[in-house]
């Protein structure tokens, strides 16, 4: 049996990133590839920054990873002094693979910056800067990850994942939403109440094969609420993929979305997806 095909997709070439930061989420997603192929996916990274699109039909499922600032303009902000690393060529790609995953019923998880931009693409805003007083980064020179507690709220798609309750997470983020986008809900909160974790609020039950092929039956493919019907959307603002995460939190969050694409991938109609290199490092 083929392993359903995942998208992971970095702004890996953004010009503004510097030679450190380009190499940590270089290496955050060569971990997260890593772990996509562990829980049964076949891994295909994309830099969003390098033009073109993502050629959504070839994948089961998209993992948005982390990166610089989504551009404020996509949620219609004057921006903020603190805002930078900012690519809209990126945040265009990502917003267009995001779009067709949405509409055709496959899987969409988010890390950090892939958690916000999810948020945008279905409407959403972001808090554009947290505060120097912030503990949800180290505000010292060259510093990234630092550990806090994440509450899994009860009821969730998450909880059913990690279980409801405090969690320890590994996060390095300026920005949060603000207000939810179409579809959504918060999936867990830090003790500040900063979002943590944002989820669909209905994962669909549409037949799995007519969403896949592009065939959205239920009108016109929208909910009540503006949200997509079917969409299966999970998004953390933490970096799971981190080696300093607790060891299975990763994997446990990666078996719903596996299993999901895999469906995906089973139910799809016509030749089967073809297999793509990743961007060489």
């Amino acid at each position: 049996m083929r392993r359903p095909t995942i998208a992971l997709t970095f702004p890996r070439s953004a010009t503004p990133y510097t030679p450190a930061y380009r190499e940590e989420v270089s290496g955050l997603a060569a971990c997260a590839a890593a772990a996509v192929e562990a829980a049964g996916g076949t891994a295909v990274v994309l830099d969003s920054s390098a033009g073109g699109t993502a050629e959504a039909e070839r994948f089961d499922g998209a993992l948005i990873l982390g990166g610089g600032d989504v551009d404020p303009a996509r949620y219609g902000s004057p921006g903020h002094p603190s805002i930078g690393d900012t690519d809209p060529s990126a945040d265009a790609f990502e917003a267009a693979l995001i779009e067709d995953m949405l509409a055709t019923g496959r899987p969409v998880l988010g890390i950090c910056r892939g958690m916000q931009l999810i948020n945008v693409v279905l409407g959403g805003t972001l808090i554009e800067d947290l505060g120097p007083g912030s503990f949800h980064r180290d505000h010292g020179p060259g510093g990234l990850m630092v550990t806090h507690d994440a509450e899994v709220l009860p009821g969730t798609r998450l909880a059913e994942a990690l279980g409801a309750g405090d969690i320890p997470v590994q996060s390095a983020h300026h920005q949060a939403v603000r207000e939810l986008g179409r579809g959504l809900r918060v999936a867990a909160r830090a003790a500040d109440g900063v979002v943590e974790a944002i989820e669909s609020v209905d994962f669909g039950d549409m037949a799995l094969g007519d969403m896949a092929s592009g065939d959205m039956a239920c009108g016109d493919g929208m909910r009540g609420d503006g949200g997509p019907k079917g969409a299966w959307v999970l998004a953390v603002q933490w970096h799971p993929e981190h080696r300093g995460t607790v060891p299975g939190q990763f994997a446990a969050l990666l078996e719903p979305f596996i299993d999901r694409a895999g469906r995906v991938h089973r139910g799809r109609t016509g030749p089967g997806v073809p297999s793509a290199a990743a961007v060489p490092s």
